[in-house]
């Protein structure tokens, strides 16, 4: 298993994947400041990796805390606000701090901060640990709905699929949410090959989702964002699986700049397109996607390519890191729960409740 994240005592540690696959460093730090530093500059990213890297964060913060009880409060709000401004687009984030939230009010009254502080890291770990969890949930569920839905061809043939960004142990900490299901098909001998996506401006999908396949001896092809089409065209693609950052209470989905793309060019085609996302990812409070916050992030990650300009310093851009597919251009959206088919308005407030 790729190491990409860990917290052992006291110490958070994650593999930097600004760097991947030309470089392999591993960052350790006991200074929250820097963990949210990371998140912001993607060092980490991934919507369920975010959540398990907010959660140590919140984890840091209190243990560099010296002051007395009393003070407590206002220190762990500041705390606690801070983490949620690093990523404004993946719920996974703000999911994480209301745990963290959850324990300091059930327990700040009648618990000493040292029993307090015990409590806060061991839902951290909790919160880590159920996402590995439900990678390998998500994975079966995945696997068995293509089973379903391609029962004839994969009488006479293996598929071919394209994903989008990167949503494998990278992003995940398990398997993989859209790469774990696309893992265990290749194992169970469903899987021809898979198209990775580029995923531009910052390539997870070229960079990070290529390096984890090439890792797992999977084979592959990466393309431009813009080939998909005819690939698809060309009878290339059966079906695409992505992951998410956001799903609202219709389905519609944020996820990295370019899935709505390959979305539409799906749904031309007559092709399955697949979410795979945990619960976690699913935000019922908002209604429609045009809802969700879109980060727009800083204009020379699509004028310079890793440090190197392509393009004037003055050149206007304009740099969404997502894009929301709606949830009628989507088969299903395969949870740790189950998979979602049709009326998503009612089977994502299900499994939300469940």
């Amino acid at each position: 298993m790729i190491d990409a994240l860990s917290f052992k005592n006291g110490t958070f540690r994650y593999l930097d994947q600004r760097f991947l696959p030309l470089q392999e460093i591993h960052v350790e730090t006991k200074d929250h400041q820097e963990a949210i530093e990371a998140i912001k500059t993607l060092a980490v990213r991934g919507a369920p990796l975010i959540g398990a890297s907010a959660g140590y964060t919140v984890v840091l913060g209190i243990n560099e805390y010296t002051g007395d009880k009393a003070g407590f409060p206002a220190y762990f709000e500041k705390l606690i606000a801070d983490v949620n401004a690093s990523r404004p687009t993946a719920v996974n984030l703000f999911f994480a701090t209301k745990k963290m939230q959850a324990v300091y009010d059930a327990n700040f009254e009648n618990d000493s901060l040292e029993t307090i502080f015990a409590k806060m890291t061991d839902m951290a770990h909790k919160i880590y640990n159920d996402e590995v969890d439900n990678c390998d949930k998500i994975a079966r569920h995945g696997v068995d709905l293509i089973k379903r839905d391609f029962a004839d061809v994969l009488k006479t043939r293996k598929l071919n699929v394209l994903t989008h960004c990167n949503t494998g142990t990278l992003a995940c900490c398990g398997i993989g949410t859209a790469l774990g299901v696309i893992r265990l098909a290749y194992e169970e001998g469903l899987i021809e090959r898979v198209i990775s996506a580029e995923s531009r401006p910052l390539l997870q999908g070229l960079r990070l989702t290529a390096w984890e396949l090439e890792h797992d001896g999977i084979p592959f092809a990466s393309i431009s964002d813009s080939s998909s089409a005819i690939l698809m065209q060309r009878g290339m693609i059966d079906f695409a699986v992505t992951g998410a950052d956001r799903i609202t209470a219709n389905g519609d989905t944020a996820n990295k700049i370019g899935t709505f793309a390959h979305a539409i060019s799906a749904k031309y085609h007559g092709l399955p397109f697949y979410i795979a996302a945990p619960v976690s990812t699913i935000d019922i409070t908002m209604a429609k996607g045009t809802e969700i916050p879109i980060e727009e992030r800083n204009a020379d990650e699509l004028r310079k390519i890793f440090g190197t300009q392509v393009a004037t310093p003055t050149t206007p851009v304009v740099n969404y890191a997502f894009d929301v597919t709606p949830g009628t251009l989507i088969r299903g959206i395969i949870t740790e729960k189950e998979a979602v088919v049709g009326n998503y308005n009612e089977g994502l407030a299900k499994v939300v409740n469940a």
